[in-house]
């Protein structure tokens, strides 16, 4: 009797070995990887050839790559998504300090984040309402501002002599110069495509584009001349 007591002793332990193993196992898995996988896992994986929308749980001090945001974060970890290969127009909510990827502009905050929308394609003239903080694509310009926002147009592939009016905080445009000023404006025209020896008067702050020189200065105003 004695020893029919103490097998039965000995199987409910070995059973108890057993099934604890299975119950770890299970939590594990439901819990994203640990900082030392998560690192692992990023340095191993080829980014380049990750897919659209693919994520990877990464370290908190890991770089974030190019084209790549962060829309989580847990303990020690940072899940990133890959945006490159996004549709014009794609918004995603994103962590406030994610980076912003080139050609995307920040439309919208919320507690903790921002959605941020893909402006790459736009076509000319297209406008979008952004936050104040929002990066400023290039090839786009400020033209008008509401309490807590900026409207932005697209003057991408504009045509040669094409002037616009924008704010002045707005970034001017490779190719652009400032050729007038109002009260709370500049209106900008785009010289490029200009033939050699054009001659134009502009603002003295106005930038000078590559291939052309000073001629004169004096003033309010400077005379700029293409020579190649």
């Amino acid at each position: 009797m004695m020893f029919m007591f103490k097998k039965a002793l000995i199987i409910l332990s070995l059973s108890s070995v057993v099934i604890v193993p299975s119950l770890a196992t299970q939590v594990q898995a439901a819990t994203p990887p640990t900082q030392e996988k998560a690192t692992t896992y990023a340095s191993n994986k080829n980014i380049r050839t990750a897919t659209y929308g693919e994520e990877i749980w990464v370290s908190l001090t890991s770089p974030i790559p190019a084209g790549w945001v962060i829309v989580r974060t847990l303990g020690t970890q940072n899940l990133i998504r890959n945006m490159n290969g996004a549709s014009y127009g794609t918004e995603v909510e994103v962590l406030l300090a994610s980076p912003i990827p080139s050609g995307w502009v920040m439309v919208r905050a919320f507690r903790g984040s921002n959605v941020i929308k893909n402006v790459n394609g736009a076509s000319y003239g297209t406008e979008v309402e952004v936050m104040l903080a929002s990066p400023i694509p290039v090839g786009w310009v400020m033209v008008r501002a509401f309490g807590g926002s900026n409207v932005i147009r697209n003057v991408h592939d504009a045509s040669y002599g094409t002037e616009v009016e924008v704010m002045l905080a707005s970034p001017i445009p490779k190719g652009w110069v400032m050729v007038r000023t109002y009260g709370g404006s500049n209106v900008i025209r785009n010289v490029n495509g200009a033939p050699n020896g054009t001659q134009i008067e502009v603002l003295q702050a106005s930038p000078v584009p590559e291939g052309w020189i000073i001629l004169s200065s004096g003033g309010k105003s400077k005379v700029i001349r293409k020579i190649g």
